[in-house]
């Protein structure tokens, strides 16, 4: 080996052992930037080759070191199983609170539920029948009956309200999903030119990468590496985003929770209204399962537990008879009871009259302040077909699949914690790893400068033994 190419490898070993430490420190100052995967120099001899020749000749020895690559430590099969966990788990974790909205509005149980008001209502006849010639009776009972429909409409108002409110979340969560696959096309367009000038790329991939995690936490979207840097993201089969190519959605259908003949709330592509978008899982799938399923079917149970009540007690009720005085005579008059409730929902029942001469205690015209039909109305609250049995089943079905939820919800979010920390203990900065590494490559680079210095004093050696 000559002198000046001594020169040369160590000069080549100073260049890159500080680019290595310059990487070292960018990993360091990323140790806490999310989505950041940490990057290694790929180091190789600069090999002596000479050309086959026959009078060609060779030193033997190598002409130093190169960077050739800069790694981007990143395990594409751990990404796509990170994106499909937290998919998951973002489905789980807001289908859990879709279900505590639910319980917080029907309260139960309380004592100001409407399980405790429909006892009070019951409890209500029952004084009836013990006084029923006592206005004041009848008067605590119509404040009762007013008490229940009150609650039922609050209860149906909160739902409407939550509907309404989940609609306007899923609107705002496209608009956050068209963005994002904007985002992610921009980079895929300006990693495949990068990649064309071998320019770095590690930076935007992880830009792009996170911008599809989110996109996964959303829709359950699933990325596809492409030989040029770019990634295709896939939604149900059909591509979301190809190369910098975006295929926007649109959230369509009612914005009403009722409505008989209203189309159910649909995410679709905007090129292409006809073609529903197929989200199984993510925050998106959740928000279209409360739209179409979870609200209305709540909805629906409430509103059985009001058309449930108002047949049953109107139903006893016009067996009754009243104590109404009807003018110009000043004596009770009875008169056969009438509807006790109007409406045929939770949304519109109320109490039939505000008169309380007109509650049908009475089981006989003859005997008008006698309780026997008061006493029918309080054992309705017996009833296994009732409207206390049906909203009992009723709120117990919704506590059951919230505790399913909340139980699927709390396993998987150990399972997505887990995923991502392995994936983080794979491509994240680990500070000991690169305090190492730094320590390494600062001793190269002494150890090559050492090699220049005394190459320049054996030359300086040589050159005055001349003199």
């Amino acid at each position: 080996m000559s002198t000046f190419s001594g020169l040369n490898s160590a000069l080549t070993a100073l260049y890159a052992q500080r680019r290595a430490l310059d990487l070292t420190g960018q990993n360091i100052a990323n140790a806490n930037t999310d989505g950041y995967s940490r990057q290694r120099v790929e180091l190789a001899p600069v090999e002596a080759v000479s050309n086959p020749a026959r009078w060609s000749t060779s030193r033997g020895v190598g002409d130093g070191v190169e960077i050739i690559d800069v790694t981007r430590l990143h395990n594409e099969f751990m990404t796509a199983r990170t994106r499909a966990e937290h998919g998951l788990n973002q489905y789980l974790q807001a289908q859990s609170a879709v279900f505590a909205n639910i319980e917080q509005t029907l309260g139960e149980p309380s004592d100001t539920g409407l399980q405790s008001q429909l006892s009070d209502y019951w409890s209500a006849w029952s004084d009836v029948a013990n006084r029923p010639g006592d206005t004041s009776a009848r008067t605590q009972l119509l404040a009762r009956a007013r008490t229940v429909t009150d609650t039922m409409h609050t209860v149906r108002q909160n739902l409407d309200n939550f509907f309404g409110s989940t609609r306007e979340a899923l609107d705002a969560d496209i608009r956050v999903v068209n963005q994002t696959s904007a985002g992610i096309a921009d980079l895929n367009s300006r990693i495949a030119l990068a990649k064309t000038a071998s320019m770095p790329t590690n930076e935007l991939a992880d830009r792009r990468d996170q911008l599809v995690l989110q996109l996964s936490e959303l829709t359950g979207a699933q990325g596809r590496l492409k030989p040029d840097g770019s990634v295709d993201v896939s939604l149900g089969g059909n591509l979301l985003v190809q190369g910098d190519v975006v295929r926007n959605l649109s959230a369509v259908g009612s914005t009403t929770v009722d409505g008989t003949g209203v189309s159910p709330v649909k995410v679709v592509f905007q090129d292409s209204p006809s073609t529903p978008a197929e989200i199984s899982t993510g925050k998106i799938a959740s928000g279209l399962e409360a739209l179409t399923k979870t609200i209305p079917d709540t909805v629906a149970g409430l509103d059985n537990v009001a058309a449930t009540l108002i047949s049953t007690v109107n139903a006893q009720h016009q067996q009754g008879w009243d104590i109404e005085t009807v003018p110009p005579s000043t004596t009770p008059t009875p008169q056969q009871g009438g509807p006790f409730f109007t409406g045929t929902s939770a949304k519109d029942i109320a109490p039939a009259f505000t008169d309380p001469t007109m509650v049908a205690a009475s089981s006989t015209s003859s005997t008008p302040y006698q309780g026997d039909n008061a006493n029918a109305m309080a054992d309705i609250a017996k009833d296994p077909k009732g409207a206390d049995t049906v909203y009992r089943n009723f709120v117990v079905d919704v506590g059951i699949q919230a505790q399913t939820i909340n139980r699927r919800a709390a396993a998987q979010q150990v399972i997505s914690d887990d995923v991502t920390a392995a994936e983080q203990a794979e491509s994240g900065v680990s500070l000991d790893e690169e305090m190492t590494n730094m320590l390494m490559y600062q001793r190269a680079y002494e150890a090559a400068a050492k090699v220049i210095s005394t190459v320049d004093d054996t030359l300086d050696t040589l050159i005055n033994m001349k003199r």
